[in-house]
Parts: C-alpha cells; sequence; structure tokens
C-alpha cells in the first residue's frame, strides 16, 4: 500500500550542514543529525526538498511580521519604486525612498542575499547526497521520482541564482558545499555571462527531466515549464541595457559582453514557452490571483489560504465593527501610475492627457481601464455595500475621509492597492489570527503567462521590431501585447461587480495596439503595457533599473488627492494633483551594493559600481 507523504516545513538550519567542521557529515551541534542520517531516510529527505522550496520568498503577506520580502511586513517593493507609496511606517522601503541605505545598512537586499545564498548551500548539500537516498516502495520514492527530485533541485538552485544575479550582477558559481575552514572558499565574482550560462545550463537539465504539471500533493513544485521560463527571463535580463551596455561591452561581475543578439536569444526561450501550448490566461482578470490551481501561473510561491492578506490591504474602517486587524491600507497607489490607467470611450483607449477622451480631473474615475478597477480602491468606490469616503479636509470641513487608514500621512495617496485582495471577503474577525473564518486562495506568481508574453514582446521588438514573426513561433510582438489587453475586460456580471464603472457606450475592454507602429513607438506602448498589467507584481522596481530610466523620471511622487469641502452647507469633493515626495534614486541604485559585512569577509569580492570601494565609480 502506498503512502501519501504530507510535507511539514521543517527548520531549514536544522538539516543545512552549517557546521562548525569541514567535514560534511559531522553531526549538527544542536540537533545530533548528520547528513548521512539524513538522506538514510526518504521522509527527511523529501522534507528538505520542501524546506527549500518553503524559503522562497514570500512577497504576499500571510500573518503580521512574517509578510512581504521577509522582514518587510506588509508592504510591498513597488512601494520603493514611483509606482506605490508605503503607508506603514514599519520596514526599510522608507528609508530607500530617502537614500537612507548602503552597502553597511540594511535593506531588502541584505537579507535577500543571504536567504538565496542559504538556499543554495542547501541545494548544493541536497545534490550531493540525494543519491544515498535508499529507494522506498511505501512512499513512491523509485528512480523516477529521484530523477525528478534531483530536476527539481537544479531548476531552484537556477531561480536562486537568477534572482541574485538580477539584483547584483556576477557573483561566485558555487556548485558544493564549502565547509567553513575550507581555504579555497574565497570566490571571486564570476562574470555576468558566466552566471547567466550557468543559471541556462542548470534550466535545461531541469526541463529535460520535470513533468509539464504537477497536480495532487505535488502540486506547486517545479515543472519543465517553469525551468523554460526561469531559463528564458535569464537571458532576457541579459539582453536588458543595464546588463547588455555598448558603452561597457566587455564581460565582468558588473555586465555581460555588448551583443544586440541577445535580445533573439530572450526571445527564442520565451517562444519555446508559448510554443508547449501549456499555459493560458485565466479569461477573467479578478481571478487571476485567486485562483489557486491556474492555467496562467508558471512558477509560484504557494501560500497556506489566509485572510490576512486582504485585511492588510483594505482600509480597516471599511469592515463592519470589530473586523479586520485595526490597521489595513498599507499599500498606495501614486497619481505618477493612476495616470497610465487609460480612458476607454467608443471602443478606443485614450490617454488622460489626450483631450479626445473627455476625461474630468474633478471625476476622475470613470470609464478607466478595467484593471484600474481590480487594482485599486478609490474614493467613491462601492465595497461591501459602502461608498469608500477617503480624502483630506478642506475649506470649512474638520473631518477627514470616513474610511481613510489608520496612519494618513503627508505622503498619503488615498487611492489603495488591492489587487491580490479579495475585496468581496467582509471580515468580521481578526484575519491576524490564522484561521479565524473565511480565506483567501491568494498565490504569488513568480512567473505567469502574462508575463512570457510580454516579455517575448519585447525582445521581439527589440530585435525584429513589433510586427515580425522571425522566429516562426507564429506570434510577433504586437499580437503578444494585444492578447493581453483583449483579456482585460470588465466583469459581465456587473450586478456582482459594483464598483466597477463601465463606459455607456458599452465598451467592455481594452482595444488592440494598432498595427503600423515603429519599434520606438511600441516600445513606449509597451513599457506602459507592462506597468499597468504588472502593478505592484515587482517589475517596476526593477524594469527601471534593467532599462536605466534616467533617475530624474522616477523620483518625484504625486498623487490625485481628494479634498472635501463646504459649498452653501453640501459637503462635496474636489480632486488636487500634488506633489507628495522627493525621491533620492541615483545610478548606482540600478544594482543592489553587496552588503559590507561580506567583502569583508572575502577580500575577492568586489563591490558593484559606484557604491565605496568599487573600482567603478559610476554606472
Amino acid at each position: 500500500m502506498k503512502k501519501t507523504i504530507y510535507i511539514v516545513s521543517l527548520a531549514l538550519a536544522l538539516f543545512s550542514s552549517c557546521k562548525d567542521s569541514s567535514d560534511l557529515l559531522d553531526p549538527d551541534v544542536i540537533s545530533g543529525v548528520t547528513d548521512k542520517d539524513l538522506f538514510a531516510d526518504v521522509q527527511y529527505a523529501e522534507r528538505y526538498l520542501y524546506d527549500i522550496y518553503d524559503q522562497l520568498i514570500p512577497v504576499l503577506p500571510i500573518g503580521p511580521a512574517a509578510g512581504s520580502r521577509w522582514r518587510t511586513p506588509d508592504t510591498f517593493l513597488e512601494v520603493a519604486s514611483d509606482n506605490g507609496h508605503g503607508e506603514a511606517f514599519w520596514g526599510i522601503f522608507k528609508n530607500m525612498n530617502v537614500g537612507d541605505w548602503s552597502a553597511s545598512t540594511n535593506s531588502f537586499s541584505h537579507t535577500d542575499w543571504n536567504m538565496y545564498w542559504n538556499s543554495i548551500r542547501a541545494i548544493n548539500n541536497y545534490l550531493a547526497h540525494i543519491d544515498e537516498v535508499p529507494l522506498n516502495a511505501n512512499y513512491s520514492f523509485d528512480e523516477d521520482r529521484k530523477a525528478k527530485r534531483k530536476a527539481e533541485a537544479k531548476l531552484l538552485l537556477a531561480w536562486n541564482y537568477a534572482e541574485l544575479v538580477k539584483e547584483f550582477g556576477g557573483v561566485p558559481i558555487i556548485d558544493k558545499v564549502y565547509g567553513i575552514t575550507d581555504d579555497d572558499m574565497m570566490l571571486p565574482r564570476n562574470t555576468y555571462d558566466e552566471c547567466v550560462d550557468f543559471i541556462c545550463r542548470l534550466c535545461d537539465e531541469a526541463a529535460a527531466v520535470l513533468p509539464l504539471e504537477q497536480t495532487g500533493a505535488e502540486f506547486g513544485r517545479g515543472t519543465k515549464g517553469a525551468a523554460l521560463a526561469v531559463k528564458a527571463r535569464t537571458l532576457f535580463y541579459a539582453a536588458s541595457p543595464l546588463w547588455n551596455n555598448p558603452d561597457k561591452p566587455q564581460d565582468s561581475p558588473f555586465r555581460g559582453k555588448y551583443d544586440p543578439q541577445k535580445w533573439v536569444k530572450a526571445a527564442k526561450a520565451y517562444g519555446e514557452v508559448i510554443k508547449m501550448n501549456q499555459y493560458s490566461l485565466i479569461p477573467d482578470i479578478t481571478k487571476v490571483f485567486l485562483t489557486r490551481v491556474n492555467p496562467e501561473f508558471i512558477f509560484t510561491r504557494v501560500n497556506r489560504t489566509v485572510s490576512y492578506l486582504t485585511g492588510s490591504m483594505v482600509p480597516n474602517k471599511l469592515y463592519p465593527s470589530g473586523g479586520g486587524y485595526g490597521n489595513g491600507g498599507f499599500n498606495h497607489v501614486t497619481y505618477n501610475l493612476l495616470k497610465e490607467y487609460d480612458i476607454l470611450k467608443d471602443g478606443k483607449a485614450y490617454s488622460i492627457e489626450d483631450p479626445a477622451s473627455g476625461y474630468d480631473p474633478q471625476n476622475p474615475y470613470i470609464a478607466r481601464d478595467p484593471r484600474f478597477y481590480r487594482d485599486c480602491l478609490y474614493n467613491g468606490c462601492k465595497i461591501l455595500g459602502k461608498t469608500a469616503d477617503f480624502g483630506v479636509s478642506g475649506d470649512g470641513v474638520a473631518a477627514k475621509g470616513a474610511h481613510n487608514d489608520p496612519y494618513g500621512g503627508p505622503e498619503a495617496t488615498y487611492v489603495y492597492a488591492v489587487k491580490f485582495a479579495d475585496t468581496h471577503l467582509n471580515i468580521t474577525w481578526n484575519p491576524a489570527r490564522q484561521y479565524g473564518g473565511p480565506s483567501v486562495d491568494a498565490n504569488y506568481p513568480y512567473i505567469r503567462y502574462a508575463q512570457v508574453l510580454m516579455d517575448y514582446a519585447e525582445a521581439m521588438n527589440e530585435a525584429y521590431g513589433p510586427e515580425s514573426d522571425a522566429l516562426g513561433i507564429g506570434m510577433t510582438a504586437l499580437d503578444a501585447v494585444n492578447q493581453i489587453r483583449a483579456r482585460a475586460k470588465y466583469p459581465t456580471n456587473l450586478k456582482a461587480y459594483p464598483e466597477y464603472l463601465p463606459p455607456a457606450d458599452g465598451t467592455v475592454g481594452m482595444p488592440p495596439l494598432p498595427s503600423g507602429l515603429s519599434k520606438d513607438d511600441f516600445r513606449l506602448k509597451l513599457r506602459k503595457e507592462r506597468r499597468v498589467e504588472f502593478m505592484y507584481e515587482e517589475h517596476r522596481f526593477w524594469d527601471i533599473r534593467r532599462w536605466k530610466l534616467p533617475t530624474s523620471e522616477v523620483t518625484d511622487i504625486y498623487a490625485q488627492i481628494p479634498e472635501w469641502y463646504m459649498d452653501n452647507g453640501v459637503r462635496k469633493v474636489r480632486y488636487v494633483v500634488k506633489k507628495t515626495e522627493s525621491r533620492v534614486m541615483e545610478p548606482k541604485m540600478y544594482r543592489m551594493p553587496i552588503p559590507e559585512n561580506q567583502l569583508f569577509a572575502n577580500k575577492n569580492l568586489v563591490q558593484n559600481p559606484g557604491w565605496p570601494d568599487s573600482p567603478e565609480a559610476s554606472e
């Protein structure tokens, strides 16, 4: 009789082999468990690999002090970009926005550096010993299962390296477990291209073994598509201007050797994912992030179902008395991003700056791109049987908006990001208490099919232009973007979504981008589309960097603030666009600094351009 393994998370430290000796098989000083003991038992070995999965960064907050970006709870990386503002006063993103971070002070990247390397060491240890695990029919652990577990580990190794390279550039390539006393562990940084090649090789090896999908108890594990997508994303970043700079064409830890054909390689790699015909866009935009088993998700961190995410994103005062966490509304949307959501009119999409749009700045939330209503909670929208009341007090009005978040600092935008929340979940319990009430299936996709299409479109446009199918994929850059736009529709059952305000002319969704665009024009439209589609999914932070956007474009932050006033005894609102923040962004911040303590520990490491003690003064 076969047994099902219900995998539970064990402390990674128990099995990570971080010993005081160069001998891998010395007992752990705390638990007494050796690697020999660990890999002699299939249950321990399976749990060990699961724990490596569990170390993937939990972007979505699942509880107080256990949320996004490790110990930066409740706020998303987006608030360190011009798309967002974090109203919660804890965490490190506020410091980053005022430039109060360095190689010696904490930022999320310091934690990332440590966690990725911890995972890499654990994975190398797993790969070094997995062949020692005895086969066990009771746990369905045969040669095929063992081969798949090896492939999963290689995918996870590739992912951790890909994240390091995305943040820091070239890093030391380590493919074995070093003991603390090993003399040869003080490795220098490999070049950027060497790291890219290493990641791609791991992905190819994993893809050759992994299944097309994982189901049942295996759901959430690595697949062939995930391996191919991680490879494609790695090549896509490698082709981007920060890492593929014609002004500095030599391969180094700071960038790869300049080659415009890198865009072709990226497009081909994404084409392989597309040709699998394994993934598709989920039709209803409101279900994308609330559907656990999802044809759009390719590589995902599977969270346990909780209500805390919704409770932390929606301002608490919109819930019944006694409901909610007591906080909420942590993540705001800037006007910098709001203005990117087009107006729909007569079957066409217009920028709000186009006079033909009919945009009324005093009635700003009518007939916008359907994704706006999924992504944002704004003054006057309908939610949970209430009309949201946000804003500041103006002439003759003492009271602020009745539903403002608890903080409401001077940088508040009064438009709240709720993309991953279930805004129909009427929380009447404290969602900080696990399992206190109904929960939400909110998984965070590291890579979803919409990203494959958008990245493919960018790579194809840079390589061939917007309307070429030079690779024979059966899809042009224009086709790929228009697939995403075609999915962006208002829900058909408007009674179930009273907060949506569709155009009176009956337009139901985003029209396609037109043919005939030049490469440059298409690039601008694609970047705008990317900004809207991936709002609060951490892309903007990295896009600013890989595109090397001028720092002056991303430092001035604006908000469209509802201001309440009295008019002949009637309380009314006007909207005022104001500059709320002047942030600090310098070219050195295109790359994360290697933590200073790591440079002290390993004298063979070199710091990234622009940061103190780097061999390059600036980007």
